[in-house]
């Protein structure tokens, strides 16, 4: 099962670009035409990892629902009001940092809700499996992460593109200026795919031997870890993940504090944009 990184203050210009990137599927032209697909998005990847039978797929979908509705009832209010408020502060020229860090915090807390919501509801399918089907649970994680690895080693071309391409959804047009500092962070930018892989397997092996061997309290351990993979992280990869947040933090600051009257307009109404496309979501009935 792949659940990857979405993180109280409510913080100001600087926070803006780093967590509209996090909380929003990135690339998409209608957030509400996507959403209003998550349910079936989410069957799908889950049913890739879980050989389910007829019973359970019925009941896998009925957990995928109860989850949507959730998030579309709760949370998306809640981002909507977040974006409001950067927005709000949009025109603030005190870029810092040392202000990321309060946004951090925030989509960790975001990220962390729904993650307890789905491990709740979908551990109790998890542990049903049989033998037969932890095994194909193994392989399909195995699989996936050799594709991803060899994805990542080949796609540096394509992540440098995507990269730019959020920015400019967010600010416009960039300057030159701050082409030139995209282009150092990403000379500068040190990511060993190997040591993610590494961690990714240690948790996977973690995951299913617990769930194979059923120890006691084997369903607290289960839920630990799916909602704190980070629990196993060793510390040079901590180290290399704490290093990657601070250069994003540094950029984000840098290019944030270089941006035109034109560009600051353009972010605060994509801002607003988000925003009510989310309060529209939340008003609608699944």
């Amino acid at each position: 099962m792949n659940l990857t990184h979405l993180r109280t203050a409510l913080t100001r210009t600087t926070s803006a670009l780093l967590v509209v990137t996090m909380l929003l599927v990135g690339g998409c032209s209608s957030v509400r035409l996507v959403y209003g697909h998550l349910d079936w998005w989410m069957d799908r990847n889950i049913n890739k990892y879980l050989d389910l039978d007829g019973a359970q797929e019925d009941l896998l979908s009925l957990r995928v629902d109860e989850f949507h509705r959730w998030h579309r009832q709760t949370q998306l209010p809640r981002y909507a009001d977040y974006l409001e408020t950067l927005a709000g502060n949009v025109d603030d020229p005190d870029t810092t940092p040392a202000k990321l860090i309060e946004i951090e915090k925030q989509v960790d807390t975001f990220w962390h809700s729904s993650v307890v919501m789905l491990s709740d509801l979908l551990l109790p399918l998890v542990v049903q499996m049989d033998d037969k089907q932890i095994d194909q649970l193994a392989e399909n994680v195995r699989e996936e992460r050799e594709e991803s690895l060899k994805k990542w080693e080949k796609s540096k071309r394509k992540r440098e593109k995507q990269f730019r391409k959020e920015a400019e959804r967010w600010l416009g047009d960039l300057t030159s200026e701050q082409d030139a500092m995209i282009d150092h962070q990403l000379d500068t930018t040190r990511f060993d795919p190997k040591r993610r892989d590494t961690q990714r397997q240690k948790w996977a092996d973690a995951f299913i031997s617990t769930l194979r061997s059923k120890p006691q309290g084997y369903e607290k351990q289960l839920r630990a870890l799916l909602i704190d993979p980070q629990s196993l992280w060793s510390e040079d990869y901590r180290q290399m993940q704490d290093q990657l947040r601070a250069q994003a933090r540094n950029l984000g600051a840098e290019i944030l504090k270089s941006a035109t009257p034109q560009q600051r307009a353009h972010l605060k109404s994509t801002l607003l944009d988000y925003a009510s496309d989310f309060r529209i979501l939340a008003a609608q009935e699944h």
